[in-house]
């Protein structure tokens, strides 16, 4: 099928605009260096706005055909991207929120691909504010204070012990990381403390647990 010049022009910003929203929601997820950033969101949003131009305009020649079957199979296909990327470890749940900002830029990338300029830029701009002002280190820095915490151990019974503890006070739960460097392990996380007695009644306990190597709170 045949489009005059100016149609082709039309998809091409539709695409265009797609990407640049892909782009400005995946920058906000690198930024707090989650597992998918700018291009994994820009181009899900690029895909999904090909997606839905071929679904809506790549079979208007045909007697008989259902605009609705491509668009049905992106919804469907970005679940699996997204289940991809959602861990469970220490009965934390990490990537969820970022799953579920890619099957959202997929909808908008969709929306593009069908004209809807409208209903992707507030769209984009409505998720952009929840990832950015709603997100709960940033939310709770107003009522809390967040430190950053890193602990070094070489005991792998120790690190298990401390993780008991800190399910009985607040961290965020994203920014918990363990990882295995020079025969150490290097637990980081961000403390939530609601006043500086918190904090060093947590500095105490820290100092308390045997066969910690090392560890910083700023």
């Amino acid at each position: 099928m045949y489009y005059k010049i100016d149609i082709y022009f039309d998809f091409f910003i539709r695409i265009l605009i797609a990407c640049i929203c892909g782009f400005l929601i995946g920058f906000e997820r690198e930024n707090r260096h989650k597992f998918a950033g700018v291009r994994t969101h820009t181009i899900v949003a690029l895909g999904a706005c090909i997606g839905m131009i071929i679904s809506k305009y790549g079979f208007a020649d045909s007697a008989e055909f259902d605009a609705a079957r491509v668009a049905a199979q992106i919804v469907s296909g970005i679940g699996f991207l997204g289940a991809g990327i959602i861990f469970v470890y220490n009965n934390n749940v990490t990537g969820l929120t970022t799953a579920a900002g890619i099957w959202t830029t997929s909808l908008i990338g969709m929306a593009f691909g069908a004209g809807m300029y409208f209903i992707g830029i507030i769209s984009s701009f409505i998720i952009l504010i929840l990832q950015t002002f709603l997100y709960k280190g940033e939310f709770m820095k107003f009522h809390y204070m967040v430190y950053t915490v890193i602990i070094e151990s070489k005991i792998s019974d120790t690190v298990n012990y401390i993780d008991k503890y800190i399910e009985n006070i607040r961290i965020e739960k994203e920014s918990y990381n363990l990882t295995y460097d020079n025969e150490k392990f290097i637990l980081s996380f961000q403390f939530i403390a609601k006043d500086c007695k918190e904090k060093e009644d947590f500095i105490k306990y820290l100092e308390s647990v045997k066969g910690i190597d090392n560890f910083k709170i700023y």
